[in-house]
């Protein structure tokens, strides 16, 4: 993309990546005197840079100076460069051009595959992207790595069925490129076609269902409901979260027990002890996880601390959570930085998404940067405190919200924290996809001794 106009236009039509080029050998280049990409109204749309064999430290400006989400490499950079990239700019994706020809060049994905988040597989030609040229699909049917990829060489608007006939697990989109222009850069094509070739790689079924939720449900408003695995009763787990997708309910957080929960009030601190006393462990959860994977369709997200994850093994907790049904992870004490270098690697292996918190005292450019480097949704705390019901939201609290909705974010929002009734309900709805209630069901839970009984009060609190 070159131009204002036509980037605004592009941007309209609901895309989820927009690409400019920053080779000056392109006749796509974007303009050297242009010092940001002209504003556009589309909240989920992330900006793509395209370099060729260019320097770290250049990359790096451009990524700076156009607040860019992703770097897409097209030339011959070494594995080495690209790993100095991540460290250097963590909050930036990294995916890597890898051309095709045959079977036989799908395995050069393999020396990048541990320093980048994506391939786009493009034809093989003397030129640079952008030759309208297709390679034989079928190729990729070697490609057995764990990232996932675009698909990319030649597409037109006469591809759509040939696209809805390609599968392949990793596909996650495809890159609509030349031959929707009229000149180098200008795809004026698109809007007229975008519609007929718009595609989700992916079958609906062997979606993340995280990501699926909010993309079928974006006009209403979600509720997610938490509660501490083995609480009140160390064999409920199953039958808990059976009742909640029956009634309903949206997207189930299921709390792992453990015996210092720093950002958890009284509530919920004293279900995960009644869950440890009752013998709840991780790997009873997972076990009482795999028991329902198939009769239960709502996102599970396990919700709890680092320690008894890193005693589980990040990698053996990522395949226990597939092999249990779950979908993503909440983990609250996790540095930023230790899930994009530790955490995060894996876990997009998995195709699980890891939900990062926000707070009032949360700052702008570190909300940027978690927006930026997760896909899923983000956990809005509403106020700096721990768990616990609330009657009301204060101004501040208030304002909180409203700057969040300013920042214009990537990802859609889940208010959590404090909300029990009615009017905490609905202000935090207000300002996000939906929220989330915690202590208030886990009391509920307690007193009532089953699912039924508590969510019938609970439904009784916020309805009223």
């Amino acid at each position: 993309m070159r131009e204002a106009d036509n980037i605004r236009e592009v941007a309209a039509l609901g895309i989820d990546y927009m690409g400019m080029i920053f080779w000056s050998n392109s006749p796509r280049c974007f303009p050297s005197g242009s010092p940001q990409f002209p504003t556009f109204n589309a909240q989920q749309l992330k900006t793509v840079g395209v370099f060729v064999d260019e320097q770290p430290e250049v990359i790096a400006n451009r990524v700076e100076s156009f607040g860019l989400d992703v770097i897409q490499l097209h030339g011959h950079e070494a594995p080495q460069t690209i790993e100095r990239l991540r460290h250097a700019l963590p909050h930036v994706q990294i995916w890597k051009a890898v051309s095709i020809s045959s079977a036989d060049s799908v395995v050069a994905y393999k020396d990048y595959e541990a320093c980048v988040n994506a391939f786009v597989f493009d034809t093989k030609c003397k030129t640079v992207g952008g030759s309208g040229q297709q390679f034989d699909w079928s190729v990729l049917q070697a490609y057995d790595g764990q990232q996932p990829f675009l698909l990319s060489g030649g597409i037109g608007p006469d591809d759509a069925e040939r696209i809805l006939a390609f599968h392949h697990p990793r596909c996650i989109g495809i890159d609509l490129n030349s031959r929707f222009e009229v000149s180098a850069g200008i795809k004026t094509l698109l809007p007229s076609h975008v519609s007929s070739i718009e595609y989700n790689t992916k079958n609906p079924k062997d979606m993340n269902k995280i990501n699926q939720l909010f993309s079928e449900n974006k006009d209403r408003k979600l509720l997610s409901l938490y509660f501490c695995a083995g609480a009140p009763k160390p064999e409920c787990t199953a039958d808990i979260i059976k009742t909640l997708d029956r009634r309903g309910i949206d997207m189930v957080e299921v709390g792992i027990p453990f015996s210092d929960p720093m950002a958890d009030g009284p509530v919920i601190q004293q279900a995960a002890t009644t869950a440890l006393r009752g013998g709840m462990t991780l790997r009873k959860l997972f076990q009482q996880l795999r028991s329902i994977k198939d009769e239960v369709n709502i996102p599970l997200v396990l919700m709890g601390y680092l320690n008894p994850i890193m005693q589980y093994g990040i990698e053996a907790f990522c395949q226990s959570c597939v092999e249990s049904g779950v979908s993503g992870m909440i983990i609250p004490d996790l540095p930023f930085e230790d899930y994009m270098e530790k955490v995060k690697p894996i876990a997009d292996r998995y195709d699980l998404r890891v939900v990062m918190l926000i707070t009032p005292e949360t700052s702008d450019e570190r909300i940027r940067m978690i927006d930026q480097a997760t896909d899923g949704f983000i956990y809005m705390v509403s106020s700096a405190a721990t768990t616990g019901a609330q009657q009301s939201f204060s101004d501040q609290t208030q304002d909180y919200f409203r700057r969040i909705d300013a920042l214009q974010l990537h990802n859609p929002r889940m208010v959590g924290f404090g909300i029990s009734n009615h009017q905490t309900l609905i202000a935090a709805q207000q300002h996000a996809a939906g929220a989330i209630i915690g202590s208030r069901f886990v009391a509920l839970l307690q007193e009532e001794g089953d699912a039924e009984h508590a969510l019938d009060r609970l439904f009784e609190a916020i309805n009223a």
